[in-house]
């Protein structure tokens, strides 16, 4: 795998986490589950969060939640604790830069360098939800103790922000890894080189074509077609072939599912290639008083088209002009040879 390509893993990996984290987050934040707690043995359990503030009444009641303005005139005299106020500040501070993280990552998988403002946006976050959390812990079992309730603890919606931020923190360390990968070596966007097919080898002109049916692969070479009855018209003889030839029939169903053959352009580029003429070869030919072929030829590997060969023949015995041919000794007289064509 390329490794210009990890960016992509990394990016990935960081929005899901921040993803995970911002479901987690937002249900925590907003849910009065953060501190329960009962004044004396017995006695109704009452619990409380960022903004509200509950009590378990009886079941025909059911639980009764008002909100901390309401509450705190109710319960703590118009003062609400400090810790409340100061946790729901950082907390909501943390959980708005979570979520611009998010999308600032989400953007920048069409915009991969402003992944390193979704990385400095998740570390803002962390910040702050790291610092509130303990906050409205350590406060929250501190005034329970002061009171003297009779049993006190946190509920799940404080335990949320744990894993947020764990997950936030892991996030802001892949958003910067993909934003570093990106700078050295990465390229286009989270979608390019998707539809790309990485291969090797020599580069060819085009694909093959695909014509013709499909055939089946016949005997080997030299061998017939085996088991074939010839008398009875159900194959061919492949043993009374001349030696080195085998019977060119077809197995049907064996066969690749297409010939192929090159592409237009690659059989015109095959032509224009010259190729080198064939040695010519001299041989000398013994003269006879019968016709026959020239006394040197040139001999060429393959017959050249329309070309006759040339040929001599015996001319008629010819003497001085107005004189009979007086032949005395008992000879064929004979002439000069003569080419013909």
């Amino acid at each position: 795998m390329d490794r210009c390509l990890f960016w992509k893993i990394a990016l990935v990996l960081g929005i899901l986490l921040s993803l995970v984290a911002f479901i987690l987050g937002w249900i925590g934040f907003g849910v009065p589950d953060w501190q329960g707690f009962q004044r004396y043995n017995g006695s109704i359990a009452e619990f409380y969060g960022l903004w509200a503030y509950c009590q378990a009444q009886s079941t025909s009641f059911g639980t009764v939640c008002n909100r901390w303005s309401t509450a705190e005139d109710e319960l703590f005299n118009g003062s609400r604790p400090n810790f409340i106020r100061t946790s729901e500040g950082l907390i909501t501070v943390g959980m708005v830069f979570l979520s611009l993280g998010l999308a600032i990552a989400i953007i920048a998988a069409i915009l991969p360098l402003i992944a390193y403002v979704a990385a400095f946006f998740a570390l803002i976050s962390f910040i702050f939800l790291v610092i509130g959390l303990p906050i409205f812990g350590r406060q929250a079992n501190a005034l329970s103790a002061a009171r003297g309730d009779y049993t006190y603890g946190h509920l799940y919606g404080f335990w949320l922000i744990v894993p947020t931020i764990v997950l936030e923190f892991l996030a802001m360390i892949f958003f910067l890894a993909a934003a570093v990968l990106y700078k050295l070596c990465g390229y286009g966007n989270i979608l390019s080189g998707l539809g790309k097919k990485v291969g090797g080898g020599q580069q060819v002109l085009g694909p093959y074509n695909k014509v013709g049916k499909t055939y089946g692969v016949g005997p080997a070479y030299g061998m017939g077609v085996p088991g074939a009855d010839w008398l009875a018209g159900m194959g061919a003889p492949g043993a009374n072939l001349p030696y080195g030839m085998g019977a060119p029939g077809l197995y049907p169903g064996s066969a690749p599912p297409y010939h192929l053959a090159p592409t237009l352009l690659s059989q015109y580029l095959n032509q224009q290639v010259p190729r080198p003429a064939p040695q010519l070869v001299a041989r000398l030919v013994t003269v006879s008083s019968l016709p026959q072929p020239s006394i040197a030829r040139a001999i060429a590997p393959a017959p050249m088209p329309n070309v006759l060969p040339d040929y001599y023949r015996i001319g008629e015995p010819a003497g001085p002009p107005f004189r009979p041919i007086i032949n005395l000794t008992g000879q064929t007289l004979v002439g000069p040879l003569i080419r013909t064509r």
